[in-house]
């Protein structure tokens, strides 16, 4: 591999000289047969352009959950409060924000950079102002305050309000949960509503990943339940091939 690699001869004709095979021609058509590279070795401005665009346009659709599913808290049953279609805005560790959230997420600073909150607001600032969305909350954590941290400054840039309106109670990660059964009730174990404070009609529901969905979905159901009538989830990043 290390020879092919260096080779000057026909990429080829080496390949098969290298299996004991000599009577294969010149191809013709590699790099080596036409004196040139196959592909540009740099990259045009404009090709740059194309991608920044490409990758400004790959946020994906969160589709909610409608029904639970038998678990030992819940029944196969409709979900009284549904969340609405939400928002996700990259791909976990994929290129460009995807990226930027690994990064960040693993990070030692334990806050997400600028330019994931400014795409976020951008993304997010036609929802707001023509749904009426006047509060941000978000997923805590007992472990990390990153996401809670991002949602308030995303609040600050779109000019809402940052309110904390659930608790985390100790529970396994999800990523360790065997089947969505499991999520679910572990979820729903997990998250409880505060008592004694006032809900908003109308709120973002900010994570940093999304797997199974159950995390979404049993926030919204326990935050609407207390009176808020819709729930509008938005992650940063997608995460349901379980990348580490």
């Amino acid at each position: 591999m290390i020879k092919l690699s260096s080779t000057k001869e026909c990429y080829s004709k080496f390949i098969v000289n290298s299996l004991d095979d000599y009577t294969a021609k010149e191809c013709g058509s590699c790099s080596n047969c036409l004196g040139r590279e196959l592909l540009p070795e740099s990259v045009s401005l404009k090709a740059k352009e194309i991608a920044s665009e490409y990758i400004d346009r790959l946020s994906m659709v969160i589709e909610p959950r409608k029904r639970f599913v038998f678990s030992d808290v819940t029944t196969n049953s409709l979900i009284k409060y549904i969340n609405k279609e939400g928002i996700c805005l990259s791909k976990y560790g994929e290129v460009g924000y995807g990226e930027l959230v690994k990064r960040d997420k693993n990070g030692q600073s334990q806050l997400f950079c600028r330019e994931l909150v400014g795409k976020s607001a951008e993304l997010l600032r036609d929802l707001v102002r023509e749904q009426g969305i006047t509060h941000i909350t978000c997923v805590p954590s007992l472990r990390s305050d990153i996401v809670k941290s991002f949602a308030k400054e995303l609040a600050t840039s779109l000019k809402i309000e940052f309110v904390e309106l659930l608790d985390k109670l100790p529970s396994r990660p999800q990523n360790e949960m065997e089947n969505s059964s499991y999520q679910c009730a572990n979820a729903f174990k997990a998250f409880v509503a505060k008592e004694n404070i006032s809900y908003p009609e109308k709120v973002i529901l900010v994570d940093d990943i999304v797997n199974s969905r159950w995390t979404l979905t049993v926030c919204g159901y326990k935050i609407m339940e207390q009176g808020t009538r819709e729930v509008y989830p938005f992650v940063l990043a997608d995460n349901s091939y379980g990348e580490v």
